[in-house]
């Protein structure tokens, strides 16, 4: 028989093929041959027609919205009718742009309960919202597999324009357990900074504990940073602020493995597609301008993520898989030490020498050593806190802006 009919054929040419045959206008094998049906399907059709002129009831050829399982509650309706018909009527970039696993995962949190993407896809079709474009195809996912939680942490940035109604772009930092898909980090600013690497590592190795190694794209987000003091620009130069990143791990006992190939940078960009489909929807439609408001709402997003999101590879949530790793001690990460000078290891390093006057100059401005002149010092800078001046790890002094 093929497709089902109501796939190949209009009501209405199979009503009028089977009121023919009913009324003998027709033989039995044309009307086969005119519907693609078999004899038993014929009469079971013909059956289903003369059914519904007897009850004086519509002949449909897809039941499927009639049964009382494909129904959603009213408060259920009422509000998928209320986000679909923001969707065809808003204007902008997100005008009858559909995303039905992101309305499942809204309606699931607002009714506690889950819902399948598909049946809010059909209830859109129905009601004539959304007509499906026959260019619509699966993506192709290539990945690899690592084998516990810690084994390897995805860290990248995504430069897009999160908040349209702002129309400039802004950059989303993320880090991702590669092997549950936990996102364990997380950043949005205006524009990114080496600072902002180390601030988003820092926060991720305190709750979390020691990575193996970090995976991140050579090319596009250690490339460049500025800091404005108070009286002056700081500027790391193109790749430095690659170095400090890979600096500050490695002296903790973390490997940095950089991205060479576009089929490796694809992957980890891959982590983003699933928030570039829902923060910038929810900024523009909450007329969201500020980056602080916006984390609101993007932490709110990877809450539901890491909770209740079923990845399509591991058909387990971020959280369950996480937790399962450690359970099952599958989980590499490490403990992080209480000895550890945290300031000093994600911090910007700069080198001086030290003027026989056992000053420095850095930013413009002289800052006191002390001592170790014409020896060569390491500053520790963090943007708009202080700034520490080491000799062999061995603080000399700190001073705060």
């Amino acid at each position: 028989m093929g497709e089902q009919i109501h796939r190949r054929l209009p009501k209405d040419f199979v009503e009028d093929v089977i009121n023919t045959f009913s009324e003998r206008g027709i033989g039995r094998n044309e009307a086969c041959e005119l519907l693609g049906l078999s004899r038993s399907g014929l009469y079971w059709w013909r059956e289903k027609y003369l059914a519904s002129t007897k009850n004086k009831k519509e002949f449909k050829l897809y039941n499927r919205e009639n049964k009382p399982t494909r129904f959603f509650p009213k408060e259920v309706q009422d509000f998928l009718h209320e986000e679909l018909y923001y969707i065809t009527r808003c204007e902008g970039r997100f005008k009858n742009k559909f995303n039905f696993s992101f309305l499942a995962e809204q309606a699931e949190k607002k009714f506690a309960r889950p819902f399948l993407r598909n049946s809010i896809r059909r209830f859109a079709l129905r009601h004539n919202y959304y007509h499906q474009d026959p260019k619509e195809k699966k993506k192709v996912r290539i990945r690899f597999e690592t084998p516990g939680p810690g084994f390897l942490f995805q860290h990248d940035t995504s430069h897009h324009i999160w908040l349209p109604l702002t129309n400039s772009f802004s950059d989303l930092i993320l880090t991702k357990d590669d092997h549950s898909r936990k996102v364990v980090g997380r950043k949005l600013i205006e524009r990114e900074t080496s600072f902002h690497h180390l601030s988003v590592a820092r926060k991720t190795v305190e709750d979390y504990g020691l990575p193996l190694a970090y995976y991140v794209d050579e090319h596009s987000i250690f490339r460049f940073v500025k800091h404005k003091g108070i009286h002056v620009t700081y500027t790391v130069g193109k790749d430095e602020g690659k170095i400090q990143f890979k600096r500050a791990l490695e002296s903790l006992g973390i490997g940095v493995i950089y991205a060479h190939s576009p089929e490796a940078k694809g992957k980890i960009e891959k982590q983003f597609d699933y928030f570039q489909r829902r923060l910038p929807f929810l900024c523009d439609k909450y007329k969201v301008k500020k980056i602080s408001e916006a984390e609101k709402i993007l932490d709110e997003l990877i809450s539901f993520y890491n909770e209740k999101h079923v990845h399509e590879e591991t058909h387990e949530t971020p959280n369950e898989r996480y937790k399962k790793g450690i359970r099952e001690e599958k989980g590499r990460l490490r403990p992080l030490s209480q000895e550890i000078d945290l300031d000093y290891v994600f911090s910007i390093h700069y080198q001086r020498k030290v003027k026989k006057d056992a000053t420095i100059s850095f930013g413009g401005e002289r800052w006191k050593v002390g001592k170790f002149p014409k020896n060569v010092v390491t500053v520790c800078f963090i943007p708009k806190k202080k700034i520490m001046i080491f000799k062999d790890k061995q603080k000399l002094r700190e001073y705060h802006l």
